[in-house]
């Protein structure tokens, strides 16, 4: 009696044990992902990122996250962390910017073979492969941003109009908002790329979609002197002699264009399917905010169906201590629990199939479902041609759109240019 331990005292010891290597075991297969953003932290988006975060470790207990908040400098500030040796698993960026930064720097993990065709399938069309190097995948695209003519339906409507499908029906609509004395359209006339939208446009509603790229390959520099060229320059100026774009948006410094239409004193802007959200504080909840795609152009290959957009993507770094994690992550962030919570939380358009965009994007959501033919932000040469684009077609571009050059003067600059950019290359 009292010699012999009890039957629950003698399972203490292995219970402890168990509990012990149970501990061990899962300490030793946890992982906390390196994740560098190009949010900033108080932005609805990060905030988003939080939750798909969350889900995800409720999911995988063993996996989290350790954030960095970089804003829209992001890659810039990766490539000297990476340089210096810092270990970072995945990471977000413009799509295009990305394509022309680290993917083509080599610093992308390819995912190519992960991907199997039901997950390409779940994805809009085309959101997969705009980043895609000869058929092979270094990102996933999360965030969808239609470029859209964003504008006020109130005063579309007091001017009698309706959403303009051809160039001539655009510069109707100017001609009636002028008699209401507001301008149709606005610019910020210090942002080149938003600027050049024009410009893109114009040239693949006349030579079809992604044109602006195959005029570049032109090594000779004679693609710019196309009379079609020519013509898109001319007619963007045109803009102005129409007074569809007030006078005093040549001065204009970002956000003091679209400050414009959340007053009312501007019809809209050409430009990303983020405005709405930008404007959210200044315009209200109540905005009557309407979308409709830029006009066709008469005998013009391209179709006013044909969509630019700027697709943000996440990359796994080649570099990266847990790449299969990472891998798994950002296929989860396209799955429709993540992209309905991005949506409901980030206010954001989504690349999944079946999740509803936020209400005020529902016409950019219907441009995104409808597209024959999807090109970057700019018409895509900013993606494959980052230098040329930065220091030669947008600069020259805004100064011919603001009348410091003539369009025959663009012309000439862009072939010569090119020319010289080709020959640098031999």
């Amino acid at each position: 009696m009292g010699t012999n331990p009890s039957p629950v005292r003698g399972m203490v010891k292995p219970v402890l044990i168990a509990g012990f290597l149970l501990v061990v075991a899962l300490g030793a297969c946890a992982k906390e992902l390196t994740f560098w953003s190009m949010w900033n932290e108080p932005e609805p988006q990060a905030k988003a990122l939080r939750s798909v975060m969350a889900a995800y470790t409720k999911a995988h207990p063993d996996v989290t996250f350790k954030l960095v908040w970089n804003g829209r400098q992001n890659q810039t500030k990766l490539r000297a962390a990476l340089q210096a040796g810092t270990k970072v698993d995945f990471m977000d960026q413009d799509g295009d910017a990305l394509y022309g930064g680290l993917q083509s720097a080599g610093a992308g993990l390819e995912i190519s073979k992960e991907l199997n065709q039901a997950f390409k399938d779940s994805l809009l069309p085309g959101t997969l492969n705009l980043y895609a190097d000869q058929g092979k995948i270094y990102s996933i695209p999360y965030v969808y941003n239609t470029v859209n003519f964003w504008y006020n339906r109130e005063l579309m409507k007091k001017a009698g109009a309706t959403p303009p499908k051809t160039w001539e029906e655009l510069l109707g609509l100017c001609a009636a908002l002028h008699k209401l004395g507001k301008s149709a359209l606005v610019i910020e006339g210090n942002v080149s790329d938003y600027n050049m939208l024009y410009f893109s446009h114009l040239l693949e509603r006349t030579y079809g979609s992604g044109s602006m790229a195959q005029l570049f390959a032109d090594r000779s520099g004679n693609g710019w002197t196309q009379p079609g060229v020519l013509q898109a320059a001319q007619m963007s100026r045109t803009l102005w002699d129409k007074g569809c774009i007030s006078k005093d948006a040549r001065g204009f410094q970002f956000p003091a264009g679209q400050q414009t239409i959340a007053l009312g004193d501007s019809m809209g802007e050409l430009v990303g399917s983020w405005l709405p959200t930008e404007l959210s504080q200044s315009a209200g909840d109540d905005f009557p905010w309407g979308a409709f795609n830029f006009p066709a152009l008469k005998n013009g290959l391209g179709k006013q169906t044909d969509l630019q957009v700027s697709l943000l993507s996440m990359m796994v770094l080649k570099t990266a201590p847990n790449p299969k994690e990472a891998v798994d992550f950002i296929k989860f962030v396209v799955s429709e629990p993540a992209q309905t919570l991005l949506v409901k939380e980030g206010l954001i358009g989504a690349t999944r199939k079946g999740v509803a965009w936020p209400a005020v994007l529902a016409e950019a959501e219907k441009s995104a479902r409808e597209a024959t033919a999807l090109s970057n932000f700019g018409g895509g040469l900013k993606m494959t041609q980052p230098e040329f684009t930065a220091i030669t077609l947008a600069p020259e571009f805004n100064k011919m759109f603001l009348g410091d050059i003539t369009p025959q003067q663009l012309v000439a600059t862009l072939a010569a240019k090119t020319k010289e950019y080709w020959a640098a290359k031999k």
